[in-house]
């Protein structure tokens, strides 16, 4: 599909460029016919008498000539124009005065015809002169290519050893050629892309334009990624939606697919491709800054093709640092084994967050919880196996379609954020009628934190001015149920230590601590407090 040259090549010499050189000015150039082809490049310039001359070009010359190898009659010439037009010549010029004073009409009709540029010269020159001047033009121009093509390559090489790795690669690549670049895997979607400046759903519908358009996959260069045993791991592709690719730009994306295909081997970095692309989608869902009628087409573009049933949008946020390539692991594991299940599954995360968005394909809606346990079960037992204990991490999980998934994912992550303050549970339900979910909904209201703020206000200020804190004492309490002793254990106290903290409290916020009123409260003002510190980052 993609194993050809650009068909484009804006940096070559073309037609056009070659009638200004200063060796055909002197000929008096005039363009008889095929302007639309003035733009053709010129891959080599050759000038030949012979009648049977078609059979030696190979495509791309510029061919010179004054006639004395071609017949007289219409029919004849007609036959001699087409053969060398459809040896896919760049261009005809024929030098007046030795055999034709003017163009014969049959070769003007049928270059106008084909589209091939013919040109008369009205004054001599010396072919030598003209071959000569094209030529080195031409191979100027190739080495100019080479050369920024290895500038290229040292810098993709300083960028793998220096620590970086395919996106940075992608991203240099990108800003080098002037348009967006798409990694491919076969078989499973966009694994990266690199904009420039173009929207990511205008990056993703020109690709997948170029599947379904001959006429956009010849303006597109697409290079095979190689990846073990020699076969095809997918493709790396440049885009021309910014401008016309050219020959440069073929040279630099070869010179990074080499590279790629060697990071591909020698790192993990596949996964953490793709868990870093579906995290810039579902993190731009997050953020309104992708629009939610294309979200279903980015979606499918990076393998999630999921047309009936809901979406099932799951956040988890570990606890404790782990190093990346270890969660590489885990969402690898995650996602074939969900896929083993018939489940589509979508995961991201953007490496420097330390939560990773979820979003699973559930077929009915009373598959929910089915799915989630699973979800879980299947998270918990990979974490353990690449990280260790899962200990606190929280999964949080809503239920919407398409054009609910934004709030569903921004609720998912509120509960989420919460949830390291809340009691463990196996996951956090962002739909269910809990407390928890009550309190976000509610954590934007000016009454209600201002209740949180005031109520727990003199706790606050002693905690601010004394080395022993009360507010952990108090939230121990809360979280043990009131149980005196259980709260001790959590304080790594003895019970009687724990009797001087209380009355201390009952003092600042006067309240009696048996009663059922002034538990009510103070529990319900830790709980918005710890809200709104674990949403501002406190």
């Amino acid at each position: 599909m993609y194993n050809r040259p650009a068909a484009s090549a804006a940096g070559a010499l073309t037609i056009e460029t070659a009638l200004g050189l200063p060796s055909l000015r002197r000929g008096a150039p005039h363009l008889s016919a095929g302007r639309d082809g003035l733009q053709r490049p010129i891959r080599w310039a050759h000038s030949a008498e012979v009648p049977n001359i078609a059979r030696l070009l190979k495509g791309g010359e510029l061919l010179l000539m004054t006639g004395m190898g071609v017949a007289r009659t219409p029919t004849e010439q007609r036959r001699f124009m087409r053969g060398i037009i459809e040896s896919g010549i760049a261009g005809v010029i024929v030098e007046l005065g030795h055999v034709f004073s003017r163009l014969p009409d049959t070769f003007i009709e049928i270059a106008e015809e084909r589209g091939v540029p013919l040109i008369e010269l009205r004054r001599e020159v010396m072919f030598v002169d003209v071959t000569e001047e094209v030529n080195s033009s031409i191979l100027n121009r190739q080495l100019a290519v080479l050369r920024r093509g290895d500038e290229l390559d040292r810098a993709f090489t300083g960028l793998l050893l220096d620590g970086a790795g395919i996106p940075e690669i992608l991203v240099a690549l990108s800003d080098a050629i002037g348009n967006p670049v798409v990694l491919e895997k076969m078989g499973e979607g966009v694994m990266y892309h690199a904009t420039h400046h173009t929207p990511d759903a205008g990056v993703l519908a020109a690709w997948e334009l170029i599947h379904e358009d001959p006429l956009a996959e010849e303006r597109a260069i697409a290079r095979r990624v190689p990846g073990s045993s020699s076969q095809t791991w997918g493709w790396l592709a440049a885009l021309p939606t910014e401008s016309p690719l050219d020959e440069f730009d073929e040279v630099a994306l070869e010179r990074a697919v080499a590279l790629v295909a060697l990071a591909l081997l020698r790192t993990r970095q596949e996964t953490l491709l793709a868990t870093r692309e579906r995290g810039n989608f579902l993190f731009d869902l997050v953020t309104d800054q992708s629009s939610l009628p294309d979200a279903g087409v980015r979606a499918a573009a990076l393998g999630f093709d999921h047309h009936s049933g809901s979406m099932l949008p799951v956040v988890m946020s570990p606890s404790g640092a782990a190093p990346e390539a270890s969660w590489t692991n885990v969402w690898r594991g995650f996602r074939e084994e969900m896929r083993s299940c018939s489940i589509p599954v979508l995961v991201g995360s953007r490496g420097t967050d330390d939560r990773t968005l979820i979003v699973l394909g559930i077929s009915t809606k009373d598959r929910r919880g089915a799915v989630i346990d699973l979800a879980v079960e299947v998270l918990r037992r990979r974490v353990e196996q690449q990280i260790g204990p899962a200990g606190r991490c929280v999964i949080a999980a809503g239920s919407e379609g398409w054009p609910q998934l934004a709030d569903a994912l921004r609720q998912a992550i509120d509960v989420a954020t919460m949830a390291q303050y809340a009691p463990a549970r196996p996951w956090h339900d962002a739909d269910a009628a809990n407390l928890e979910t009550l309190l976000l909904r509610l954590r934007g209201d000016s009454r209600v934190q201002e209740f949180a703020s005031s109520r727990l206000a003199p706790v606050l200020e002693h905690d601010e001015r004394r080395t022993a804190k009360l507010l952990p004492t108090l939230r121990a309490l809360c979280g043990q149920g009131w149980c005196k002793s259980d709260a001790a254990r959590a304080l790594h106290i003895n019970r009687q230590s724990l009797y001087p903290r209380l009355d201390r409290i009952e003092q600042l916020l006067s309240v009696d601590l048996e009663k059922q009123d002034d538990r009510l409260a103070l529990e319900l003002a830790l709980r918005m407090h710890d809200v709104t510190a674990s949403l501002n980052g406190g």
